[in-house]
């Protein structure tokens, strides 16, 4: 394949590189992912694809912001119905159920950061994160203003919380759902529903 010689060529090399990726994890997992396997299905020498990505974890990097921008625009096209801040966060945890279950591969990305200790995150991917704060903070300071949520929670700790408790469930879902069915007699979305009760329940003033 010839050498990409211009700014427009580059971005669509590494684009094509990332497509790839993103088709070879969906085919045979995140933890198989390698840049030999990359390189043979982009159709590329391996030392192309290190010219793009010095390792494999900032190809999933890569994948992962695109990931969290997506859930973060789940989120906001969730509120966009209401004014009310409660409503806000209750319909932004359901689109983070429904992304989980609609997009599990884009799932599995955002939460491989959270799950595995010691990888450094980008700035890039650490900026896509911080928009999904600032999101949630944006909501609970507007809820505040409302006067329907208590003006002592502190909402950058709460945006973490959030995101920390939300992870936790979906984790709690995905490989303990016939107990909660067997031992709670809940199915799915009822076990969320009342998780997302008790967050309310949380900020209500």
């Amino acid at each position: 394949m010839k050498r990409a010689r211009n700014d427009q060529a580059k971005g669509d090399r590494k684009q094509d590189i990332l497509n790839c990726a993103e088709e070879l994890i969906q085919e045979s997992g995140l933890e198989n992912l390698s840049i030999a396997q990359v390189a043979k299905k982009a159709g590329l020498a391996v030392g192309t694809i290190y010219l793009y990505f010095p390792k494999k974890e900032d190809i999933i990097a890569h994948l992962t912001i695109k990931s969290r921008e997506i859930l973060l625009r789940k989120f906001v096209e969730s509120g966009a119905s209401t004014a009310d801040a409660l409503e806000k966060v209750s319909l932004m945890l359901w689109a983070y159920l429904n992304f989980y279950k609609e997009h599990p591969f884009y799932h599995q990305l955002v939460s491989f950061y959270e799950t595995n200790a010691g990888l450094e995150e980008p700035e890039e991917l650490l900026v896509a994160s911080r928009k999904i704060t600032g999101y949630v903070i944006e909501v609970i300071q507007s809820g505040k203003a409302q006067g329907n949520i208590h003006p002592d929670i502190d909402e950058s700790e709460f945006s973490f919380l959030l995101w920390a408790s939300a992870v936790g469930v979906i984790q709690l879902i995905d490989v303990k759902s016939s107990i909660i069915q067997t031992q709670l007699h809940k199915g799915t979305d009822a076990f969320f529903s009342s998780f997302i009760d008790l967050i309310i329940r949380s900020l209500k003033k």
